[in-house]
Formats: structure tokens, sequence, C-alpha cells
């Protein structure tokens, strides 16, 4: 693999200070990529469990609804805690076969984040141009996941920043002039490809006119970054009813991100610590736990000299990739709920290159 050499930013991600007490509101994203019995489990969801979250939403009168309407309501602080919003990323070919169907019968809005390179392949494995029409037509909406799909947080080597900023701003632009090109009226919003964010990232995508979102679990409340939207991802594993009905069970823990700067750490670092400010709210912060990707609990380290500021570190080491630590607080005013953020960390190989998927 080419060597990547990563620029260690200094600036910080894109959060807004928390609120002296929370509001009320929230809403669900809802993430899918393959729907599919024949597509690799990490990613995918058999068209039986698809059809079980449908009835599910419908029996327990969620109210689905269009994703620009999601992210208008974040914008005003007027959440509607009963709404969640459907989305699918990297428009494969069982997003038109089995997701689509089920959609246009119950008419209700999805939305589809297209890596426009691989439409224009034609290749079978995604929809066509006008397949794409055709569901956004149905009420389906377009938006934009990069045109290449690569990993656009990553330096590749010898590259400055701004190689980097007109590489992947090109990249970027010409996905929104292929959507243009080919669709009515595709979205201002991004899907970070892998979900993968950088506070350089943030600031290159604000600038060319979106918001965005990533793939980290989570429920959207007051104090969301519109540059960082998280989305409950759905795939084999967690996907099953109860885990559905406890995500959307959760609300959005308001925190600031004292610490670090960015998500990215420097090749084979040690365990990371994540240090927050916490608002207050309807939450129990004495019961506040935190958990790292396939490790379990994280240390907690209550700042004695700042109120409401705790330090979250995994126990070990992060692997090379893609890692989280999700930080949960119980309701005091609803049983059963729970406060919910959700902290990517992306971890390059030894060498500095960045990994592949």
């Amino acid at each position: 693999m080419r060597s990547i050499l990563l620029v260690f930013l200094v600036t910080t991600i894109v959060t807004t200070s928390p609120p002296a007490q929370t509001t009320e509101g929230a809403a669900w994203i809802l993430l899918y990529h393959h729907v599919s019995n024949t597509t690799p489990e990490a990613t995918s969801i058999t068209p039986e469990m698809f059809d079980e979250h449908l009835d599910f939403l419908a029996r327990n009168e969620y109210r689905v609804v269009s994703l620009s309407e999601v992210v208008t309501r974040l914008v005003s602080d007027e959440l509607d805690s009963r709404s969640v919003a459907i989305t699918f990323d990297d428009a494969y070919k069982s997003v038109y076969t089995q997701a689509f169907p089920r959609l246009r019968e119950r008419r209700w809005p999805f939305t589809i984040f297209v890596n426009t390179d691989a439409v224009d392949r034609k290749s079978n494995a995604y929809v066509s141009w006008a397949q794409l029409r055709e569901m956004e037509q149905a009420g389906g909406s377009i938006g934009n996941h990069s045109r290449s799909h690569a990993h656009l947080a990553a330096h590749r080597a010898n590259e400055s920043s701004e190689q980097w900023r007109a590489r992947v701003s090109a990249d970027i632009v010409h996905a929104r002039q292929r959507l243009a090109a080919e669709l009515e009226q595709p979205l201002a919003l991004f899907a970070y490809p892998y979900g993968e964010f950088t506070p350089e990232l943030t600031a290159l995508v604000r600038s060319l006119g979106y918001r965005a979102f990533g793939q980290q679990s989570g429920p959207l409340g007051w104090g969301v970054a519109e540059l960082a939207i998280p989305r409950i991802p759905l795939a084999h594993g967690f996907a099953d009813l109860a885990s559905l009905s406890e995500k959307l069970r959760t609300r959005h823990l308001p925190v600031r991100v004292l610490q670090p700067a960015s998500p990215v750490l420097q090749p084979n670092a040690a365990a990371p610590t994540l240090e927050l400010q916490i608002a207050t709210g309807p939450f129990d912060l004495s019961q506040l736990a935190c958990y790292v990707s396939n490790q379990g609990r994280a240390k907690l380290n209550w700042r004695a000299d700042e109120p409401r500021v705790v330090q979250v570190k995994a126990t070990r080491a992060l692997p090379v990739g893609r890692s989280k630590y999700t930080c949960t607080a119980p309701a005091t005013n609803a049983p059963g709920v729970y406060y919910w953020y959700s902290h990517l960390w992306l971890q390059p190989q030894p060498d500095g290159s960045w990994y592949d998927g």
C-alpha cells in the first residue's frame, strides 16, 4: 500500500457549547447499505428483517419523514420525538429491488447517498441513473456520497494540505455535478464515505455548502453538529428488533469535546483519552457509563477542578481502523430511556498509511 502522510490537526472538531439545560426534542436517522440475503453480513440486513423494521415503526406510530425535514428541524431546534428518517449509503442494487418497493407501498420517504463513479461504471451491483430517477420521482431523495468513495480524510504521500483540499473538493464537486445532471433535485446533504470525518474535512464540506452525516450511532438532539450528524447503522448482528427498539429509546447526550482536537490517532498510539464537558439535563451522571468498541467499559476520571468534565479512556490501545467511545446515562424522567453520545476514532497503520475498508 502506498504510504499516506497524516496531518495532525490543531483545529477542533465542529461542535457547539452544551446548553445549560437540554431540550426534549429527539429524532433518529436509520442507516442501511444492502437489503439482501447474499451480500456481506457486516453491511447487510435481510429483506425479512427490513420488513420487521418497517412494521415496528408503523406499529409503534413513529413518524417516518424526509431527511430534509429532520435536518430543518434539527437546525431550528424543533425536533419531533417520534420522527425517523431512513437512509441508504452507496446505492446498491438491492435498495432498488428490495427496499424501494416496500417503502413505496407505505408511501414513506427515504434518502440514498450516491458515490457517482459506481453508478457511472454501470456495475450490476449498483442502481442505474434511470432507477435513481424513478425512486426520486416516487418520493425518494438523493444525496452526495462523493465521486470515488475514497478515504477522504486521508492525505496521500507527500501531499500538502492545499493539494489534499483541491483533490477532495474536486471529488465532491464532480459528484455534485453528476447528480445535478442526472436528477431532478439532489440534496445539499453529504454522507462521509466510511463515516470518516476530521475537522479539516468538515470545514471543506461546509465550504461547499453541505450539511453532513457520519456513521457514529446516536440520536439527534440539541447540540448535534451539523457537519457530523449521527445515524444509526443497522446490519447483521445489530439489526434485531430489540436492538432497534433500544436505540429508538435514546436521547442525545449534549457534550462539548474538550480533547482531542482530531479523531485521527498517531501510528501505534496508546489508548486515547476523550475529555467531555457534559451539560445539565434530565439524566443521571452518577450512572454515566462509557464503552469502547470490542473492549467493554472504559475508565472514567471526573475532573475535580472542572464541574461536569469527564475523561474517558480505553483499557488498551485501539486497533487499526475505526473505533468508537459510546457514553450513556439513564434518563431521570423516563424509565428505560438513555442519553447517548458516540465519539469516532481513526487509527492508521503502524507505518502511518491509511487502512483499507
